[in-house]
């Protein structure tokens, strides 16, 4: 290869922001590829999230953004893949990944607004209990109807042995959005 062109794909590989880019190996995915090409550079996600759902015309949801995440472990941060209708949409970076996954080491006062899906699942493991919420009626003024986007939001409950209060965590498109305290453990 001419020595001209190599400096030039160098270039043009530089020119794309470091977020918009994921090496695995000796692979590398960017925004465009298909998930196809994402699962044969990195393998399988080591989680996969729905990060909204349309409204098809006979009411029913349907997935419309995936997130995948990448666990590169605690050295590396935790890469997120958003997918939109078989190719990557965008690629951006969480806090540091982990050496086993999920976590159990979590505290009530480790629950926080910000956390992605994988941080949680990282710091406290599985949550005692969870439920999918109905997406919100209304947003913004306007009404979800046939054809438009309503966000994924769960509830996840957390408990901290006898005596202590409940944490449920509200998540909205992969992201906690509030941690609430419940009743008291018996």
């Amino acid at each position: 290869m001419p020595t001209a062109l190599v400096v030039l794909l160098l270039t043009l590989l530089m020119a794309i922001p470091a977020d918009a880019r994921l090496r695995c190996g000796n692979g590398l995915v960017q925004t465009g590829d298909r998930t196809w090409d994402v699962e044969r550079q990195c393998g399988e996600p080591d989680l996969r999230e729905t990060l909204n759902y349309a409204v098809a015309p006979d009411g029913s949801l349907w997935s419309r953004i995936e997130r995948w995440y990448y666990n590169q472990g605690p050295n590396q941060l935790i890469r997120m893949v958003d997918i939109r209708d078989g190719r990557v949409q965008a690629i951006r970076s969480g806090g540091y990944g982990y050496n086993t996954f999920p976590g159990s080491g979590c505290r009530a006062i480790d629950l926080r607004r910000g956390m992605n899906r994988m941080e949680l699942l990282g710091k406290c493991g599985e949550p005692t209990a969870q439920q999918t919420l109905q997406p919100p009626t209304f947003v913004h003024g306007g009404r979800f109807g046939r054809g438009e986007v309503a966000p994924a939001r769960e509830e996840w409950l957390y408990e901290f042995g006898p005596g202590q209060l409940q944490r449920i965590v509200i998540l909205e498109q992969g992201r906690v959005i509030r941690v609430e305290s419940g009743s008291r453990v018996r």
